[in-house]
């Protein structure tokens, strides 16, 4: 995850970009007079953890024991094939939360300077590049 870097003259448009950017949904991470970082986090879609949770508690594959495509299934201990499918339906949930949490997340960094630590000039991102 990149974050955001947008340049403020002083500051004063720190504080005016910070708060309208703030607005919608940001917290303050951190502070200074030559910089503030703000982030959102982003958990996914409402449907989607719904849809998971739906699958993880009410999902069994011996609602499919009687169908004739799964005649397979009687051959097999279905709980076992219960456990898999739960197992793997949790396991799916925790990448989906992880991967909302730390590539989905968006940062954004409004600061005065022009250059790193090492000399090098910072490229900067424009307001219209935040998607918010």
């Amino acid at each position: 995850m990149k974050p955001v870097i947008l340049k403020a003259k002083d500051e004063k448009e720190i504080t005016k970009l910070a708060r309208h950017i703030l607005k919608k949904g940001f917290k303050e991470v951190s502070k200074d007079e030559n910089h503030i970082i703000l982030k959102k986090r982003n958990f996914g879609s409402m449907i989607t953890h719904v849809c998971f949770l739906l699958l993880i508690l009410f999902g069994s594959i011996s609602f499919f024991q009687d169908i004739p495509i799964f005649n397979f299934i009687k051959k097999y201990n279905i709980n076992f094939i219960d456990y898999v499918l739960q197992y793997f339906l949790c396991s799916c949930y925790v990448v989906y939360i992880v991967f909302n949490l730390f590539m989905k997340t968006k940062v954004v960094l409004i600061t005065t300077e022009t250059k790193d630590a090492d000399g090098n000039p910072i490229e900067f991102n424009m307001i219209n590049d935040l998607d918010i």
